[in-house]
């Protein structure tokens, strides 16, 4: 009896071994494909959703594509900017002044935008489609100032292009 009770405690430690050549996922593009599929020691899971919601999740939305104004060939439009200086100190407007004026000297292709939102005093650089644009543009920066680029960071914001083509950006 004893044996009995032993052969059958030993049956769901065997089913639960792996098998010798585990599985390896690939990496999830989506977060459909992250969800679905098999591996060992997991569950299996199937998503029925159509292709044009397949395509929605996950993408940029329509609320930052849009176009949110023309003036002439300017387009006012939801986009990408560097942000490099935020302070809230006494003398935060003067070194952001002082910012501004040392980056249109060294960078005079890029446009500064010094703002104040109680507290803070804040300068952001640049009118950028995509961040793989302003991320290329913080890297330029970064080579000609990089004392105070590397606090620097992309941040999205409205932005106004010049000329503005959505057939030839991507986002």
């Amino acid at each position: 009896m004893l044996l009995a009770v032993g052969a059958i405690a030993m049956l769901p430690a065997e089913a639960q071994q792996q098998s010798p050549t585990p599985m390896r996922k690939a990496t999830p593009r989506t977060i459909f494909e992250a969800l679905e599929g098999e591996a060992p020691g997991e569950g299996y899971v199937v998503i029925n959703q159509s292709a044009e919601l397949k395509k929605l999740v996950g993408g940029t939305s329509a609320r930052y594509r849009a176009i949110l104004g023309r003036e002439g060939n300017t387009t006012l439009m939801h986009g990408y900017r560097i942000q490099v200086y935020n302070g809230n100190l006494v003398t935060s407007k003067a070194e952001m002044d002082r910012r501004a004026a040392q980056l249109r000297r060294l960078a005079p292709e890029y446009s500064c935008y010094p703002t104040y939102n109680a507290p803070f005093w804040r300068l952001v650089v640049g009118d950028f489609v995509s961040d793989n644009a302003a991320r290329a543009a913080r890297a330029k920066l970064l080579k000609v100032m990089p004392a105070w680029f590397q606090e620097s960071y992309i941040v999205r914001d409205k932005v106004r292009i010049l000329n503005y083509n959505p057939d030839k950006h991507e986002y």
